[in-house]
C-alpha cells in the first residue's frame, strides 16, 4: 500500500531546525504535513484536519509527548502517534507504548527509518478504519452477543429511528453500521457526525450549509455518534432544526427526513432537564438498544483478544507471543472498564511489547500482584480448560490466516510440526476445512 499519497502527517516538536527538517523531507517525499511548536496548538486543531500520523517529541516545555498522548487517549478516535526520544532512554518510550502509542524512535534517527515507520502506522489506521465501515470487527459469539443480535437485526428492519446506549469502548458505531446496512435504507448513504467534535462553529457547516449533512444522507441514515456530547447551544439549534419539518435547507426536493442513530454513553433520564438532552432525545424518539458491556459476556474475551493479537502480529510481522496462566486469569478476571477498546489496545501492546521483553497482562493493566491473588482466588472456572480453549482458537485463527498450510502455521506459532500435528488431532480440528479452492 503507497500510504503516503495525499497523507497528512503533523509533526509537533519545539525545536524549530528539527520541525524544519522532518517537514522538508516529508514533503519532499509526497506527504502533506502541518508542523507545530506546541502539543496545546496541535491538539486543539486536531479535529480540523483529516490527520493519519502524528510525530511528536517527547520533551517539550509546558505539555511534552507524553501528556500529548494521554490526551489522544481520552478521545474516541485519534490518529497513531510516534514518539521521539532521546537515545537511551528506552524505558520511558516504553511507556509511551503502554500508554498507546504506535511507536516510537531514538535520536539520532534516520529519516528514512521514520518514514517506515509512519508508513506502516498509516496503513494500520487506514486498515483498522476500514474494518470498522466494512463490519469486519465481531463484537464475539456468545449467547449474550447472538441475542444482542436478533433484536438488533429486528429493529434494523423497522423505520423507527434508534438510541444506541452503553458504556464506552462497547462499539456503537460498528453497530449502528450494522443497522444501517441491514435495514431497507441499505443501498442509501450512511452518514456519521461524531457530535462530540462538533463545536459551535462548526454546527452550521455540518448541519446547514448547501453540504450538510441532511442534503448528503437524503434518505439514508444519519448517525449522530455521543449526541450527550453536543455543545448545550448546539442541541437548542439542532432541536429547532429537526422542529421545522418544512425547513428548506433539509427538504430541498421535497423528500422524507432520513432515519437516525443516535448514541449516548449514559441513559437520558441521568442528564440534567436544563441540558435539552431528553427533549432531543424525545423528539428523535427512537427504540432503546443497549449495547452490552464487554463484561456482561467475558466468553468472548479470548476469541476477541485472539483476533487482535492476530492482526497486530500480522501488521508487525512478528510471532503471536503466548500466554501465562497469569495472563489468562488477568484476561478473565479484569473488568474492562473501557470494552472493546481497551482489549484491542492491550492485546496489540502485548504483541508489540513481546517482540523485545517479556510483558505481562496484569503489567499492561497496571494490575498488582495482590490485586492478582484476589482474582485468582474469585476464578472459579477451570484453568486448564480454559487455557485448552483460547489455545485452540489460536489455533484456529492461524489456520485460517495461512489457509490450512501448516508449514506457515508451524511458523506463525513458533510450533514443532510434530506439537502442531497432536494439538490439531487434540482439538478435532481438520486442515480440510482450511484449504483455499
Amino acid at each position: 500500500m503507497n500510504s503516503n499519497i495525499q497523507a497528512l502527517v503533523f509533526i509537533v516538536d519545539d525545536d524549530q531546525a528539527m520541525r524544519d527538517s522532518l517537514s522538508d523531507y516529508f514533503y519532499r517525499s509526497n506527504y502533506t504535513v502541518k508542523a507545530y511548536s506546541s502539543g496545546k496548538t496541535m491538539l486543539s486543531e486536531l479535529n480540523s484536519h483529516p490527520v493519519e500520523v502524528i510525530i511528536c517529541d517527547l520533551k517539550m516545555p509546558q505539555m511534552d509527548g507524553m501528556a500529548v498522548l494521554k490526551e489522544l487517549q481520552s478521545r474516541e478516535k485519534s490518529p497513531p502517534l510516534i514518539m521521539i526520544t532521546a537515545h537511551g532512554n528506552i524505558a520511558t518510550a516504553v511507556e509511551a507504548i503502554k500508554h498507546g502509542a504506535y511507536n516510537f524512535i531514538a535520536k539520532p534517527f534516520s529519516p528514512q527509518n521514520l518514514q517506515q515507520m509512519v508508513s506502516q502506522a498509516i496503513d494500520k489506521y487506514r486498515l483498522d478504519s476500514a474494518l470498522e465501515d466494512s463490519n469486519t470487527h465481531p463484537l464475539g459469539s456468545s449467547t449474550v452477543i447472538q441475542t444482542f443480535y436478533t433484536k438488533l437485526y429486528s429493529y434494523a428492519k423497522t423505520a423507527d429511528n434508534i438510541l444506541l446506549t452503553g458504556e464506552r469502548g462497547v462499539g456503537k458505531p460498528l453497530v449502528a453500521k450494522t443497522l444501517h446496512q441491514h435495514s431497507q435504507r441499505r443501498v442509501k448513504p450512511f452518514i456519521r457526525v461524531n457530535c462530540k467534535i462538533v463545536s459551535e462553529r462548526f454546527f452550521e457547516k455540518t448541519f446547514l450549509e448547501d453540504d450538510n449533512v441532511f442534503s448528503r444522507a437524503k434518505e439514508g441514515t444519519i448517525f449522530l455518534e455521543n449526541l450527550d456530547k453536543l455543545p448545550l447551544e448546539s442541541r437548542a439549534k439542532l432541536i429547532a432544526l429537526l422542529t421545522n419539518k418544512v425547513s428548506v435547507k433539509i427538504h430541498q426536493s421535497g423528500g422524507t427526513l432520513p432515519r437516525f442513530i443516535y448514541s449516548v454513553n449514559e441513559k437520558p433520564a441521568k442528564e440534567k432537564a436544563h441540558t435539552n438532552l431528553s427533549k432531543l432525545c424525545a423528539l428523535l424518539n427512537g427504540k432503546i438498544l443497549q449495547v452490552p458491556a464487554l463484561r456482561a459476556h467475558k466468553e468472548d474475551i479470548f476469541e476477541l483478544f485472539n483476533l487482535y493479537m492476530t492482526q497486530s502480529a500480522g501488521h508487525y510481522q512478528t510471532p503471536i507471543p503466548n500466554l501465562s496462566e497469569q495472563d489468562v486469569i488477568t484476561l478473565s478476571s479484569f473488568e474492562w472498564p473501557e470494552n472493546q477498546r481497551q482489549l484491542k489496545q492491550i492485546a496489540e501492546q502485548f504483541v508489540l511489547l513481546n517482540r523485545t521483553v517479556d510483558t505481562s497482562i496484569s503489567h499492561l493493566l497496571k494490575v498488582s500482584s495482590t490485586e492478582m491473588v484476589d482474582m485468582a482466588n474469585k476464578f472459579d472456572k477451570d484453568l486448564r480448560t480454559l487455557m485448552q480453549s483460547f489455545e485452540r482458537q489460536l489455533i484456529t485463527q492461524a489456520m485460517i490466516e495461512c489457509a490450512g498450510n501448516i508449514s506457515q502455521v508451524c511458523e506463525l506459532l513458533k510450533t514443532p510440526r510434530r506439537t502442531l500435528n497432536e494439538k490439531l488431532l487434540k482439538y478435532d480440528i481438520s486442515r480440510s476445512e482450511f484449504l483455499q479452492d
